[in-house]
């Protein structure tokens, strides 16, 4: 019996996920306790991408939507001025989003990307190190 990749894939991030107490940085701390959270577990994708929008108005951080990582692979987008954000659907939609994710988060223009499974959020912060995170949407796993 084969196992299919998508179960594989998930239980790979259910290990690797983190729950607020592990993060060390106190801007994706407080994004992750203040918006993230604050988005009800069984909500859409267009829930989480209002609230990270309206919680990185107050930051003056501009939010832009990429449908989807294998889409944006071969693109050269992570050229934006400082403190922008992207959203960007379905990292684990397949093997190619997830190799395209992969190669998106090595970028050296960017400095934060948080993995949430069903989306992805990726920093432009030039006075930021460069850091990674697979965390968890929900508070409590």
């Amino acid at each position: 019996m084969m196992i299919p990749l998508p179960f594989i894939s998930y239980l790979k991030y259910l290990w690797k996920a983190k729950d607020p107490h592990s993060v060390h940085s106190p801007f994706v701390f407080k994004l992750l306790c203040l918006c993230i959270h604050k988005v009800s577990k069984a909500s859409v994708l267009e829930v989480y991408l209002n609230a990270v929008q309206n919680y990185l108005k107050d930051f003056s951080v501009a939010v832009s939507v990429l449908e989807g990582a294998d889409k944006e692979c071969s693109k050269n987008t992570f050229t934006n001025p400082n403190d922008h954000c992207f959203f960007i659907s379905d990292i684990h939609k397949n093997k190619l989003s997830e190799q395209c994710w992969s190669s998106l988060i090595q970028d050296k223009n960017i400095q934060i990307s948080i993995d949430f499974w069903s989306f992805g959020l990726i920093f432009i912060k030039k006075n930021q190190e460069k850091e990674h995170f697979i965390l968890f949407k929900s508070p409590w796993r």
